[in-house]
This record gives structure tokens, sequence and C-alpha cells, in this order.
């Protein structure tokens, strides 16, 4: 495996987290404090792989950075602290940032010191620390992200498992990333590798962060929602500047409801408040606004309420009685169980077992 190839490798990978950590930064639309957190374990990734080619960084450019030496590998100090918040931030509602989350970047105020004042570390004892204190923010983060996802079940929005399958995406590529590093740094310490393999080692770490910047490109183009790092659930409707008339209000209600019951989109377990209010020709603003305002709901209680009256009407006519309680989730428009249950004992009181047992609802 030829070092130049893994140089330029790690040169382009860190110009494209350089440039990406810019573009969160500068982003004014959604949280920013999320984003900033996003930008920062960007910027620090990036930095941390320029420190790696820095040699090859100055002969290229003929700069003098030597100065750098060190500083660089400090912020991978921040790898498992802004991972951990960004997480964090992504799945708790009205995340902040407290004082006692300053005591996750000790270690790296202490390193970065070192680094500047030239103060030597061992590279074998300052890897080995950094190996210790992120692998277990690594698996913190996962454990949240599995958390979040058995809450996610109860709810219908597609903002929130599309923020759910990006942290499982950012996290996962950065664990198996950061598993490659380390069996790398244990193979090298006890001499149980050659050149060659360790080079190979590093080219695939490499490449997945190469793959993961510019995947990150991609997902930016493609859903530019995920990195206002907002939540279609937590949005707080505010619509005190809205233009929106009662007249206009009673006429978008009547046209959802006569498109829900003509068209039934709520049989698509999939749907969102975007393809409706697309269907309807109303901006989506404007039909959040008339559900919540109109229906005291949000459109996911909204739409479950209809899958739940189509649900009870399966349960117990009488020519769909051969159909199992699973059967019929799937054909109301629920796509797993544990919601359904939810949803339907919420709106009924009852289980969709004991709902169809019930003789005076037959």
């Amino acid at each position: 495996m030829s070092i130049i190839i893994i140089d330029t490798l790690a040169v382009v990978t860190a110009i494209l987290l350089l440039i990406f950590s810019a573009f969160v930064y500068t982003n004014k639309k959604g949280s920013l404090l999320k984003q900033r957190i996003l930008a920062s374990f960007l910027l620090a990734n990036a930095l941390f792989i320029i420190d790696f080619c820095l040699p090859v960084i100055m002969d290229v450019t003929g700069a003098n950075l030597i100065w750098f030496s060190g500083i660089g590998t400090s912020f991978g100090f921040l790898f498992g602290p802004l991972l951990y918040l960004y997480t964090k931030s992504i799945t708790q509602k009205d995340f902040l940032i407290r004082k006692t989350h300053l005591l996750h970047f000790v270690t790296f105020i202490i390193v970065f010191i070192a680094a500047v004042t030239k103060l030597q570390i061992p590279d074998t004892y300052l890897f080995a620390v950094l190996y210790i204190q992120t692998t277990p923010y690594m698996v913190a983060c996962i454990k949240i992200i599995l958390d979040h996802r058995l809450r996610l079940k109860n709810y219908f929005s597609s903002l929130d498992k599309l923020n759910l399958t990006w942290m499982l995406y950012v996290v996962g590529a950065f664990f198996i990333m950061w598993m490659i590093d380390f069996i790398n740094f244990i193979f090298i310490n006890l001499e149980l590798s050659d050149f060659t393999f360790r080079m190979i080692l590093s080219f695939i770490s490499l490449a997945i962060n190469f793959v993961f910047a510019i995947l990150i490109f991609y997902k930016a183009l493609q859903h530019p929602e995920i990195f206002a790092g907002d939540s279609e659930s937590e949005k707080p409707q505010k619509y005190e500047q809205s233009r929106l008339t009662e007249g206009e209000k009673t006429e978008y209600l009547q046209k959802l409801r006569d498109y829900f019951k003509e068209n039934k989109p709520f049989l698509n377990p999939d749907l969102t408040i975007t393809e409706v209010a697309h269907q309807l020709n109303v901006s989506v603003r404007y039909l959040s606004q008339v559900i919540n305002e109109s229906l005291g709901k949000n459109f996911y209680d909204f739409i479950n309420s209809y899958r739940i009256e189509e649900a009870k009407r399966q349960l117990t006519e009488e020519k769909e009685l051969k159909k199992t309680v699973l059967e019929v989730l799937y054909d109301s428009g629920f796509n797993s169980k544990s919601a359904f249950n939810s949803a339907f004992k919420k709106h009924t009181g009852f289980t969709p077992t004991e709902f169809r047992k019930q003789p005076l609802i037959n």
C-alpha cells in the first residue's frame, strides 16, 4: 500500500471536512447549538487528520507548519465528548450545554496546553489515553441511540426517523473507523504486524473517513433538514406572525378532511405533512397551524386518529374478522406492533385484542 495514496486520501478528507464544518457553522437555520456541536466535531476530525499528514502538507506547500505538530492530535480528545453531546442534542428534547458538560473537555485542555507549550508526551502514552477516553463515549452514544429508537416506536415522525438514521450513520461509521485505528495501535505496540499490514489498516480507516465526508455532502443536498437539528415532534408551533385568516383556516380544514375521507392517505405508514400540504396546494406551515389550532393536535396525532378509526372498523366488521391483529395494524397504516398498541390504547382505552372482544362495540 503506497504511502502517497494514504497521504493524498488524508489530505482530501481533511479538506472536505474543513469545508463542510464551515458550511455547518455558517448555517443559520434550525438549532444553532446542535449545528455548532456537529461542526466542531467535523473540525476536530479535520485538524486531527492534518496533523497526521503534516509532513506532506509542508512538502507540497513549502510552509513551515512544524509548530502545529501535536496540536492537531490534541483535537482527537474532542471526538468522544463532541459526538456524545451531539447524540444527546439530537435525541433529547430541549438539550442545553450545562456547566457540568465542561468536565468532558478537561483532558483535551490538558493535552492541548501540553502540545502548545511543546511538552513532550510519548505517542504510545498519548494515544493509549486517547483510546481509553474515547471508546466509552462510543459505547454511550450507541446506547443512547438504541434507547431513542425504542421511544420512537410510539411516534410517526419521518424527520425523527431520519435523524435517527443519520445518527446511526455518524456514530456507526466513526465507531468502525475508531476500532480499526485501535486495533492498529495495539498491533503496532505489541509488534504483531508488519509495515504493509499497518498501512492497509490506516488506508481502510482513512477510506471510511473519506466516504463519511463524501456522504455528508450527499446527505446535506438530499436532506438539508437533518442539519437544522430539529425534530418534527418537538418543533415549537408559534403562529403569532401568521397571516392565515379564520376563513382560510375553515377552508383548509375542510379540504384536509375531504382529502383524508376520499383518498385515505393515512394508510401510507410513511406519510408526511409535506406530502399532504403538496396534495392540498397549501403551505406546510399553514397546514400545521390549521391542525394545531383548529383541532388541538399535531400532525401525527391527527393521522393516527384516522388510522385508529380504520383499525376499529377492520376489527369489528364481520367481513374483516378473519384478519389477525397484525394484519389490521399494517392495513390501517401503522408500521410496528408496539406503536399500534400504544396509539390504539391511547385513543380507545383498550388494546386491539380487548377491543375486538367488546360485545357492545360489535
